[in-house]
């Protein structure tokens, strides 16, 4: 997230390389929540002169702005899925699943 919201917002990642240093479950949320709040920042900053527009460098080539967003969206949910799967295996209902509270 980090690094896909920093190429949308056409600046350099705060942090990096997480995925190889930070295993403890605490330091992992913390991770989670700055990334959170790093892309919310990118998509705030977002114009549609500048999401559509605008190209950067990305995995597949030449990519407008607000394409990269959106792919940062689309492969959070294919996380997000995987997640599921694994809560279903330990019979952990995912809080997608769960009913509405009044």
């Amino acid at each position: 997230m980090f690094s896909m919201c920093s190429t949308a917002a056409g600046t350099k990642p705060p942090r990096t390389g997480i995925e190889k240093v930070v295993t403890a479950k605490p330091a992992l949320i913390t991770a989670l929540k700055e990334a959170i709040a790093h892309c919310n920042g990118a998509y705030d900053a977002m114009t549609d002169q500048k999401g559509s527009t605008e190209t950067v460098p990305f995995v597949f080539g030449p990519t407008p702005r607000l394409s990269v967003l959106y792919f940062v969206v689309t492969h959070t949910y294919e996380h997000y899925g995987n997640l599921v799967t694994y809560m279903r295996l330990k019979n952990i209902v995912p809080p997608s699943s769960e009913p509405a509270r009044p």
